[in-house]
């Protein structure tokens, strides 16, 4: 078998199975890795100086505005079918299960907490309690009120569960937990099936609500 030549230079060969004596690396892969790093740094240099080959003087994108939108195609359930069509009619439908369950506003298919079928429509007035608020200050692409405004959760009186919507003839600044509040429809001829039928809540007058007759309902 011919003898390998020896060159005092010899690179460890990764099929070596011992440390190179010339070089004393001690690392069979280690020429591999340094010529590795090497190959990367200048490969990172070739990028720079295209980057910088492609630098003008025009000012880097902050912020891009595309236009979007989304259809949702929902099939109403019997409860909410039932909620709707009162709306449509200026009437505000709770449900409940029995005699004693929980009214929920607007009505779902079952009480969440017990899974029963709220089988039981009650009318409910179109006054209630504020228990939680927030004042909107900040303006957003699509809004359609000025701020700063209300959206304020209600809880119409008999439900037990308070929905959102919007509080109005009234600074927002003077907008409290436990003010007692009224709907301000919209004239008939634009009702639909919908909440926004009632265009805002605005205060009663009323004394404000005793907070242990809604703190179990924030």
């Amino acid at each position: 078998m011919p003898h390998e030549p020896h060159h005092p230079h010899a690179i460890c060969g990764s099929d070596r199975k011992h440390p190179c004596p010339e070089t004393h690396c001690g690392n069979q892969h280690a020429p591999h890795s340094f010529s590795s790093r090497s190959k990367e740094r200048r490969d990172g240099e070739s990028i720079e100086r295209q980057c910088e080959q492609r630098t003008d003087d025009r000012d880097p994108v902050t912020i891009q505005v595309t236009p979007s939108s989304i259809e949702i195609q929902h099939t109403a359930s019997l409860p909410e079918s039932a909620f709707l069509r009162g709306l449509e009619e200026g009437r505000l439908l709770g449900a409940r299960t029995g005699e004693d369950g929980k009214v929920y506003f607007p009505p779902k298919e079952a009480d969440p907490a017990t899974g029963l079928e709220l089988d039981n429509f009650l009318e409910l007035p179109d006054k209630g309690t504020v228990t939680t608020f927030a004042i909107i200050n900040i303006p957003f692409p699509g809004q359609r009120i000025k701020p700063p405004y209300v959206a304020a959760y209600v809880l119409l009186d008999g439900a037990d569960i308070p929905f959102l919507h919007l509080v109005t003839e009234i600074d927002p600044a003077d907008v409290r937990m436990g003010m007692r509040v009224e709907a301000v429809w919209k004239p008939r001829e634009e009702w639909g099936l919908g909440i926004d039928n009632i265009d805002y809540f605005r205060p009663t007058g009323e004394p404000d609500a005793d907070y242990d007759s809604y703190k179990h309902h924030l």
